[in-house]
């Protein structure tokens, strides 16, 4: 295990994506994609550093620190970029009918939502989710420097949402390509979702070639690691022996 030797974001050459509209006016009729740190739902934004209480103790159940002290969940929420919800749509479930469906509408002439090809009804759904799977139309090219790709999936921080993204991987340093995002929507909702909401995270990433090991390690061996590295301090652990922060702009 190897700790240390951690460089700053300033001193890597910093990669770009680009978000390219593909007519001038979807600049102004759809928000590009965002960083992810701009974002943070209610849930979250209520929670507590400590609990129970407003300062750091030792409980029962050890630290009283919440996930709001936990990077690795932290940088989970905060990769990538953020894909809103370019105006009001409302979702009205058709109670009535046995074959269980759904209209979507909003107030514009251009498509916003459409019904994906039925061949996707194969796709097994989330649990409460419909099997039919519709598009977001959102009109952007993404490119990403030669040898990177990108990761499309469901805003990680906003689960069980109306509308969950299938998540897919793109190469998106290939030729220009303008693609549409698949959505599940989840059962028995009508009602309104506004502009704004959070639908898609963008994460590009590095594409390489893995192999992969599987090992142990000797008797006792975990045992000194651990208290000789983590269990050394009592805060910020992690922070100080293996992070290495991440950064979206």
């Amino acid at each position: 295990m190897i700790f240390g030797n951690k460089r700053k974001v300033s001193e890597l050459v910093r990669k770009k994506i680009k978000f390219i509209a593909i007519e001038p006016k979807w600049l102004k009729m759809q928000p590009a994609p965002k960083p992810a740190v701009n974002y943070k739902p209610t849930w979250y934004k209520e929670s507590p550093l400590y609990s129970p209480g407003n300062k750091f103790k030792f409980t029962k159940e050890n630290k009283n620190m919440t996930f709001k002290k936990c990077l690795p969940f932290i940088d989970g929420i905060n990769a990538g970029y953020i894909l809103e919800l370019r105006k009001d749509i409302f979702i009205q479930e058709n109670s009535t009918d046995e074959s269980n469906t759904f209209d979507i509408t909003w107030n514009s002439d251009e498509l916003v939502i459409g019904i994906h090809h039925s061949n996707t009804k194969l796709i097994t759904p989330p649990e409460g989710y419909h099997s039919q799977v519709v598009t977001y139309i959102w009109n952007y090219i993404v490119q990403t420097p030669k040898g990177y790709s990108t990761l499309f999936c469901e805003p990680l921080g906003y689960p069980n949402g109306v509308l969950k993204a299938i998540p897919a991987v793109v190469d998106t340093d290939a030729k220009a390509l303008n693609f549409h995002l698949s959505l599940h929507l989840r059962k028995g909702f009508t009602g309104l979702i506004p502009k704004g909401t959070p639908l898609v995270q963008i994460i590009p990433f590095k594409r390489e070639s893995w192999t992969h090991e599987v090992s142990n390690l000797e008797l006792g061996e975990h045992t000194i690691l651990q208290e000789t590295t983590f269990n050394a301090t009592i805060f910020n652990n992690y922070r100080d022996l293996s992070w290495s922060k991440k950064d979206y702009k």
